[in-house]
């Protein structure tokens, strides 16, 4: 439910070319149109911090078709400020940026794939590129996977990282000033990336699907990072109901630049999916850890801040991770009411404390959004709107935000 309804869709691809000039002459042109209206009030539980921003723009890319395997990427992203009010500008909207988006060659053969370039991570946990406003987080370096959609194994290494308000590469993280709006012990270290290793696979057995995926992150400098995940659901019927449980260990690695890091997190969801209902109750326990960072809290330098962890039990404002440690709680409902209209809710309760001997946040969150695709004339457009509510047992006031985005997809 996190991912937004208006993700970019996944083009068809190219038919394979015989030359260079069907290569380019066979190319695909994709584009993205989309306009955001954020209204925030007590930002972050600041009493006051009311703020409405207004931000548009958009992507223009072309994918080569394929010669001999090997393709060709270039795009680029356009983001303007347009109006704001209030006490000042929402964080990411209220940059204006021109960037470079996904730039990368690939050699594609039956199976096996391998990327070098300007890049989306979907696959590896912490990492995922679908949390953004209108310029997405790049990463720069290389991707081999043999495999596809849900069976693959695959190998990163990268280099650089670009956030969401940034218009270029550099080696900060999330962790760093210009993105973090608490940062923690990193401040403004730069480091050489990251590397990561792992798989998902899924099988039959018998009237039950099995899936999983395993992965080993090393956050150089930061921590090492084990991650397990496994799933087990009915493969037929009209009520299919599942069970899911993960685990993540992580420890600091290299420089340390968070300082001890010794995190254990423990995940179950259980939930029920039919073709237009899918219902979770999702739960994450981390024990405390004294002096250790956030209090035993998982360290992920490029998901802090932002929806885009793996973590079962997840508010929508804020990101469990970055809360501290105890137990996080959520209900999650989403109903596909048509082919074109989607409507959900979300309850969470972050049980959690930032540090030791501090009492819990007691943090309630209460989420509701809506999600509208039009066909016909209109195809191509969609409406998003989120309206989430925040309480802390430290705080007097609420937080409160509505998200409201337009979309198109060429």
């Amino acid at each position: 439910m996190l991912a937004p309804a208006f993700a970019p869709a996944v083009a068809a691809e190219p038919q394979p070319a015989q030359d260079l000039r069907q290569m380019f002459g066979q190319g695909r042109v994709d584009a993205n149109l989309r306009g955001l209206y954020y209204a925030t009030g007590n930002a972050f539980f600041a009493e006051g911090v009311d703020r409405d921003t207004v931000a548009a723009g958009g992507r223009l890319g072309f994918t080569t078709a394929p010669l001999h395997g090997v393709s060709l990427r270039a795009s680029g992203y356009l983001q303007r400020n347009l109006v704001h009010a209030g006490t000042g500008r929402e964080r990411d909207l209220g940059r204006n940026l021109t960037v470079m988006g996904e730039t990368w060659l690939q050699w594609q053969g039956e199976k096996l794939s391998l990327r070098a370039g300007n890049q989306t991570l979907d696959e590896v946990p912490f990492t995922a590129s679908f949390d953004f406003r209108i310029v997405p987080q790049l990463y720069q370096g290389v991707r081999l996977r043999l495999g596809e959609g849900g069976k693959h194994f695959t190998v990163v290494r990268m280099f650089r990282y670009k956030s969401r308000i940034d218009e270029s590469f550099s080696r900060s993280t999330n962790y760093n000033r210009r993105f973090s709006l608490h940062p923690p012990n990193a401040g403004d270290a730069a480091t050489d990336g990251f590397w990561a290793m792992g798989g998902a696979g899924k099988t039959a057995l018998g009237a039950v699907d099995a899936s999983g995926q395993i992965w080993l992150i090393r956050y150089l400098d930061y921590a090492d990072l084990y991650f397990g995940q496994a799933e087990m659901a009915a493969g037929h019927g009209l009520l299919r109901p599942f069970a899911a449980v993960q685990f993540i260990a992580q420890h600091e690695q290299g420089a340390a630049l968070l300082g001890p890091v010794d995190n254990r997190t423990y995940g179950l969801r259980v939930g029920v999916r039919s073709p237009r209902l899918t219902a979770t109750l999702n739960h994450n326990h981390m024990p405390h850890r004294a002096g250790a960072f956030r209090n035993g809290a998982v360290a992920t330098p490029y998901a802090s801040y932002q929806t885009s962890g793996p973590l079962f039990a997840q508010p929508y404002l804020t990101s469990t991770q970055d809360l501290g440690t105890g137990d996080a709680w959520s209900l999650d409902l989403e109903v596909a009411a048509s082919r074109q209209l989607r409507w959900g809710a979300r309850w969470s309760y972050m049980d959690l404390s930032p540090a030791a001997g501090q009492p819990s946040i007691g943090q309630r969150e209460y989420m509701v959004f809506a999600s509208y695709r039009f066909e016909g004339a209109l195809k191509g457009w969609s409406v998003h709107n989120a309206f989430a509510v925040q309480q802390q047992r430290r705080h007097r006031v609420d937080y409160r935000e509505n998200r409201l985005t337009l979309n198109y997809d060429y």
